[in-house]
């Protein structure tokens, strides 16, 4: 059973020009977005070799780099550490690193575009984050548009006129939601240089969204990976052709691609999602089917006014008891309303979700 330290230990020393860019690489690169590099990194100007970035990232955050979250896999700075050692990744360069945290507008945005010089750039967007708002924004995505999306769209058409290389897009958890939305309302002309567009794990769409005529044109360039016990990929309403991945994690962990398994230069995969999966995606389906823009955003403010009650400001710190304590907070909210019993039976499906994880019931 081999995992992407092990495709770097294998294929780390092999160059580009020899061993083509594949789905491994594109998920490593998806996370040379995650650290914070505002301190690091211009906005505009010229692009800076990875190397050096991620020496100046780790000499102000430390030798561990900053704590990211749960989300962002325990071993990320690790891999990141390995990266300009390795001859397949030494002469990346970074360019065009923008972060935006605007809490009054539920809006959280990150992105970073990566050149391989003379071959190809990577326009990578940034996953949720550990807060509680990146993850708000991610329901928010059931009412309609978010700012990020709209962040994405417009960064995509900049990045494409900073960079004269054919163009991958792509993204890990929201990341991968905002790099479909991103190429599907680029122009034709942009929609032409992108070879390839990449949603690891990210939440779907609104059904309509899937007949645009942006997505049908950019559809057939589209890989969709998703984990075998995904939950965030079952948000909203994914693309039922998507690839299911082998992952040795089970519940929430699983969203980490370090533990999605690989062989050679893909990863491995697998028939269907697990059953936990399929249950929490038909709640998330039962509940959103029969409710209008204006009750999802009443349900989404709901449920995480439930989860913030508890003290909560991040994922990391939502534990089984303080879901407990939301399914309690829950029950008080707005008696009568039609969204409560909704938010109640996604806080109970979460409960369910922890419950399989510890037990390991999968």
């Amino acid at each position: 059973m081999a995992l992407i330290s092990d495709y770097l230990t294998e294929k780390g020393d092999i160059p580009f020009s020899e061993l083509p860019f594949n789905e491994v690489d594109n998920y490593v690169i998806t996370k040379i977005v995650n650290p914070d590099y505002s301190r690091v990194l211009p906005p505009e100007g010229e692009a800076v070799r990875l190397r050096e970035a991620l020496e100046a990232y780790f000499s102000l955050y430390g030798g561990e780099g900053s704590f990211q979250g749960v989300l962002a896999s325990p071993g990320i700075n690790a891999c990141l550490r390995r990266l300009p050692e390795l001859r397949r990744y030494c002469h990346l360069m970074l360019s065009g690193y923008v972060r935006r945290i605007l809490p009054s507008r539920t809006e959280q945005f990150s992105a970073l575009t990566v050149t391989l010089p003379g071959s190809w750039s990577y326009v990578s967007f940034r996953g949720t984050d550990d807060t509680l708002l990146g993850w708000k924004e991610n329901f928010l995505m059931s009412v309609g548009k978010v700012e990020a999306q709209a962040d994405a769209a417009a960064y995509l058409t900049a990045a494409a006129d900073r960079v004269p290389e054919p163009l991958i897009v792509g993204g890990h958890s929201k990341g991968g939601n905002l790099a479909v939305y991103a190429a599907a309302m680029a122009s034709p002309e942009v929609q032409d240089r992108i070879t390839r567009v990449y949603n690891n794990d990210g939440p779907g769409f609104l059904p309509e969204f899937y007949e645009e005529p942006g997505y049908l044109r950019i559809r057939p360039k589209i890989h969709t990976l998703l984990p075998q016990n995904t939950l965030v990929g079952t948000l909203l309403t994914r693309e039922k052709w998507a690839s299911v991945v082998k992952s040795t994690r089970w519940g929430p962990a699983a969203h980490d691609g370090f533990t999605w398994e690989v062989r050679d230069t893909a990863f491995v995969r697998c028939p269907n999602l697990s059953p936990s999966s399929r249950a929490f995606e038909e709640t998330m389906d039962r509940v959103l089917a029969n409710m209008d823009p204006a009750q999802r955003r009443e349900f989404t403010e709901e449920l995480f006014d439930a989860l913030a009650a508890t003290g909560a400001d991040t994922v990391t710190e939502v534990s089984e008891q303080n879901l407990y304590q939301a399914l309690e907070t829950a029950g008080s909210f707005r008696k009568g309303t039609g969204t409560k019993r909704f938010v109640l039976e996604v806080i109970r499906e979460m409960l369910r979700a922890y419950t399989i994880q510890r037990l390991g019931l999968e």
